[in-house]
């Protein structure tokens, strides 16, 4: 009876840990007080793993605080969201985002804002150790109409956004969300879990027999 009732909770532990491994990281840029003045964000979230390089524009209230730099952009996670307008990358309108270990998945929300072009693209790029692994374009709707992005299955340490070179081309992302790689110890109690359910399955088929 004891054994029976162990091996389920093992499963139990087992499943809960890989979860875990799983678990979404959020940035919604309203955990802390936006800057509003062009200064790039770079080690601001460094604790959850993920830092900026300094080619983006700084965090920006919204137009719920009030619309500071006149983006007229609110964000989908909170008002705030973090903007690129040109300013801090020679008109690239290039963003870039580190992972201080793999992720598995990120994901992200993005819409041009005032000042933009009708029909400016923009361009997201995952590169592991340097090398380019995937990437996405898309067309953006009107200013403030929000589209997501996503990468998902993979094994990525940076992701690079290019915003197109049609005219003045600002943005503003929101709603980051990273899940790290599972580490080979989880995977490895996940597999053992599962042993332990076949194990349980067949003594108890074999004890109906």
């Amino acid at each position: 009876m004891k054994t029976r009732m162990l091996l389920p909770a093992l499963l139990v532990a087992g499943l809960g840990l890989s979860s875990t491994a799983y678990a979404a990281t959020t940035i919604t840029f309203d955990e802390y007080a936006s800057n509003n003045n062009n200064t790039p964000i770079t080690s601001l979230y460094a604790s959850l793993g993920v830092t900026f390089g300094n080619d983006n524009s700084g965090t920006w209230g919204g137009l719920g605080s009030g619309d500071p730099g006149s983006w007229s952009l609110l964000g989908t996670n909170g008002s705030a969201f973090l903007g690129n307008n040109g300013l801090r990358n020679g008109s690239t309108y290039t963003t870039t985002v580190n992972f201080a270990s793999l992720i598995n998945s990120v994901s992200f929300d993005v819409s041009r804002s005032n000042g933009s072009s009708d029909g400016q693209t923009l361009t997201a790029e995952v590169y592991r150790t340097g090398a380019l692994v995937g990437t996405q374009s898309i067309t953006l709707g009107a200013i403030n109409q929000w589209s997501t992005i996503s990468f998902s299955n993979g094994s990525y340490d940076t992701l690079v956004l290019k915003g197109s070179a049609n005219g003045f081309s600002p943005y503003g992302i929101d709603n980051l969300q990273i899940a790290a790689v599972p580490e080979p110890e989880t995977y490895a109690l996940f597999m053992a879990g599962l042993g332990l359910m076949g194990a349980v399955a067949r003594r108890r088929k074999a004890a109906r027999g």
